[in-house]
This record gives C-alpha cells, sequence and structure tokens, in this order.
C-alpha cells in the first residue's frame, strides 16, 4: 500500500480541542474493488476495519500524489450502520484530505467501505481472432491492457469490466499489465464479400481500374457487448497460424454483426450498368419549357466468380429520394429509406445477373407526396 493514499484515525476526547491528531499505525486495506466499466474513471471501493473509541472520533482520508475526484468520496459503515454514525465531513485547507466525524457509542471495530473515482488507470482491449483452416469458425480470446498511472498500488484488486467474470489482480503505480480476460472457441464465421455501389467502380473494364471487393469475416455477435478495440486476424495452417491482417472493433451490442476486414478479393468480378432511364411525369412551365419530370430507371448487375469454391457477395444499392421498387430479380433487404442491399451466394466458377427496375420522384416542396 503507499502511504499517498491513507486512512488515518484520530481520536478527539475533549470536545473544544482543535489540533489534528494523527495516529501512526494505518489500517491495511481488507478488500478493494475496482470497476472499469466506465473508460473514462476508474470507480474503486476499499473496505478497512478500524478500530473507533466511546464517543466522537476523526477518521481522515489523505490522498496527496494520487488523482483522486474529491467530489466522488463517499464512506459507508457496514457492521453497525444504525449505531455508528457519520456526524459530517470538513476539509483542512490546502490539504488533499478530507476528515469524517463518526460517533460511536462504545469502543468497537468498525468496517467502513469508502468509494471514489480514480483516474490515471488506462485501459485498452485487444481481440485475438484465430480462423480455422476452412474458415468456418474461429478462436476469439480478449485481452485487457492496464497501466496503472493513478499513483496508487493496487494489491489483490477485484477487478471487474462490466462484462464477463471478476478476477483478482495486483497492479502496481507505473506497472503495465496485460491478462485473457475471456475466450470463446468455434465463434460461426462467413466469409463475405462486399460491392458498394457508391464505393466500387461500376464498370471496371471501361474505366481500365482493377479493384478487389473488400472482404471480411462477418460474426453474429452472441458473446457480449464488444467494447472498442484493436483485433489481430490470423488463419490456422497446419500446427501454426498466419497473420492475415488486422481491424478496429466497434462498439458491438449483442446480436449485432460484427464485420473484420481481412483484405480484398480479386475472384469475384461486378459490373454495373443503368439500361434505362426514361422520363415520366413531365412537367412544364409556362413557356412550354420542361422543368420537371419523374424517371423510370432500370439497372444490370453482371457478377462472375472466378473461384473455385462458392462465394458469398452482397451488393450495396443507394437510392436517394423518393422511389419505389417496380420489379426486382431477386431478393433484397431494405437498411433503411435509401439503402437496399442483395445477399447472393454464388457458386464456384459461376456467372450471375442481378436486374431491378424503380420509379424515382422528382419531388419539391409543394409536390411532396405524404405516403410513397
Amino acid at each position: 500500500m503507499k502511504t499517498t493514499l491513507a486512512v488515518l484515525l484520530m481520536v478527539l476526547l475533549a470536545a473544544g480541542a482543535q489540533a489534528r491528531v494523527k495516529l501512526v499505525a494505518l489500517p491495511e486495506r481488507a478488500r478493494v474493488v475496482v470497476a472499469l466499466a466506465n473508460p473514462d474513471a476508474t470507480w474503486v471501493e476499499e473496505e478497512r476495519v478500524i478500530t473507533l473509541q466511546k464517543g466522537v472520533n476523526y477518521v481522515d482520508f489523505a490522498w496527496r500524489g494520487v488523482n483522486v475526484d474529491p467530489a466522488s468520496i463517499q464512506v459507508r459503515l457496514l457492521k453497525q450502520p444504525d449505531k455508528v454514525l457519520v456526524l459530517n465531513t470538513s476539509y483542512p485547507p490546502n490539504e488533499d484530505a478530507l476528515v469524517w466525524e463518526i460517533s460511536s457509542p462504545a469502543a468497537t471495530e468498525e468496517r467502513i467501505r469508502i468509494s471514489y473515482l480514480l483516474t490515471g488507470i488506462g485501459r485498452d482491449i485487444v481481440y485475438k481472432a484465430v480462423a480455422t483452416t476452412d474458415e468456418k469458425a474461429l478462436a476469439w480470446r480478449n485481452y485487457l491492457r492496464l497501466r496503472n498511472d493513478s499513483g496508487e498500488d493496487l494489491t489483490d484488486a477485484e477487478i471487474n469490466l462490466g462484462y464477463g467474470a471478476q478476477f483478482t489482480r495486483s497492479i502496481a503505480h507505473g506497472e503495465v499489465l496485460e491478462l485473457l480476460s475471456e475466450k470463446f472457441d468455434s465463434v460461426p464465421i462467413q466469409k463475405v464479400l462486399t460491392w458498394d455501389a457508391a464505393v466500387q467502380p461500376w464498370d471496371p473494364e471501361y474505366q481500365k481500374q482493377t479493384i478487389g471487393l473488400p472482404l471480411t469475416y462477418v460474426i453474429q455477435n452472441k458473446l457480449h457487448t464488444l467494447q472498442p478495440g484493436k483485433a489481430r486476424i490470423f488463419i490456422q495452417t497446419g500446427e501454426n497460424v498466419a497473420f492475415t491482417g488486422e481491424d478496429w472493433v466497434p462498439l458491438t451490442p449483442v446480436d449485432r454483426e460484427l464485420k473484420l476486414n481481412i483484405g480484398q478479393s480479386r475472384d469475384v468480378k461486378v459490373t454495373q450498368r443503368k439500361v434505362r432511364d426514361d422520363k415520366t411525369n413531365i412537367r412544364r412551365n409556362t413557356g412550354n419549357n420542361i422543368v420537371i419530370w419523374d424517371t423510370d430507371e432500370e439497372y444490370r448487375v453482371e457478377i462472375e466468380n472466378f473461384k473455385k469454391e462458392p462465394a458469398t457477395l452482397v451488393i450495396v444499392q443507394h437510392i436517394p429520394g423518393y422511389w419505389k421498387m417496380v420489379k426486382s430479380s431477386d431478393e433484397y433487404v431494405k437498411k433503411d429509406a435509401f439503402t437496399i442491399e442483395y445477399r447472393l451466394t454464388l457458386p464456384k466458377e459461376s456467372k450471375k445477373t442481378v436486374t431491378f427496375a424503380l420509379n424515382r420522384l422528382n419531388v419539391q416542396s409543394d409536390n411532396e407526396p405524404r405516403r410513397y
């Protein structure tokens, strides 16, 4: 225990005495709990057993050199809360300390719980994902990296991450500690290619652009809420593993998709063209000039899988404004008002064509439809 964060017992026998008399013996922590759920500050609870005399006792809590938020400090009496009472709290001038005035009906030992916010405990989440050779599942490991720059040693601390199991570790001031917090085996994954109409070229041959499609491992998160952190991704190769890349894991609640980018693939080619763009519902001004019109549009997406195995491809289409799908060769999912996705399973060495037609309204402020 560092002497910078101390609980000292003072006994005031004369009611009118003004001096702060500190005893030499300091009660050791009986228990300390560290909560890391909030990334901005660490919640610490510590319990100590103090010996109280009959009458008024003063307990001094000092934190010189330790990053404690004074406004967050609280004390609770655990053994006899109905008899042993905290009368008031005072703050000595120009000191990182406070004094609790505690009344006890008799000489006794009392267990007190002190809680406060402690800054300077840095934490990073690091993930390691190892895919099986067939890329159907992976082993998932959560690592916690703690950096203690708070000014306080935390001995035998019960560390709570806000998820998973609680564990006990000691971490001294200035120490960096990395430990495995959770592990999961046989987590199902799906290897998915994505073609986004707003990002990838529509006709790579005509535009003379050779570009790969983003390749990801998609996980349906059934583990727990994943905190933001870096993921390093490997694949099993016999008895060894090969590094395939790294990606950033965003905050991912349970039952949400997590996508881990593992690079690009040129084994699937996508070419999209607009094959029809007809003006309809033409409106003219007083000079008989065309000023506003709606459109009937049709698109063709030609896909070729060069792989010698099936591939999963997601086609993302962005359709701003007011629109209505007239026909579609394949089922799609409407992700929001302006985005649809086709999720396709392509047989090995195969070709496929997706077509869809839509009607788009040219809406002005005076003709905005109530429903469309």
